[in-house]
């Protein structure tokens, strides 16, 4: 099967686990165990590859939520500007024992 047909890490992950105990047997001929050797490595190059593609869609994902956002008032933003003005008025009630 084509490397790229393993779409998912549990795909990866199950094939793997079924490569680790190919190799458990003893009577595992050694050019055989080699060729799973080299699948596996295979294997970890295309888990690596879908970690990849599963960082830049996340990573588009939020930018795309960032930029629908963007248009409008955030309003912690927007309170956190209010209570910067508030603290600023002289007819306040004076700092905020919390704060202190």
């Amino acid at each position: 099967m084509a490397l790229e047909g393993y779409d998912s890490f549990e795909a990866v992950k199950s094939r793997l686990d079924e490569i680790v105990d190919a190799v458990g047997d003893d009577d595992l001929p050694l050019d055989d165990a080699l060729a799973l050797y080299e699948e596996a490595v295979a294997l970890g190059l295309r888990a690596s590859d879908l970690l990849e593609e599963g960082i830049e869609a996340r990573q588009e994902a939020e930018r795309a939520s960032a930029d629908a956002g963007a248009g409008a008032p955030d309003d912690a933003v927007a309170d956190g500007v209010q209570a910067a003005g508030d603290a600023a008025d002289p007819a306040s009630d004076g700092p905020d024992p919390a704060r202190s």
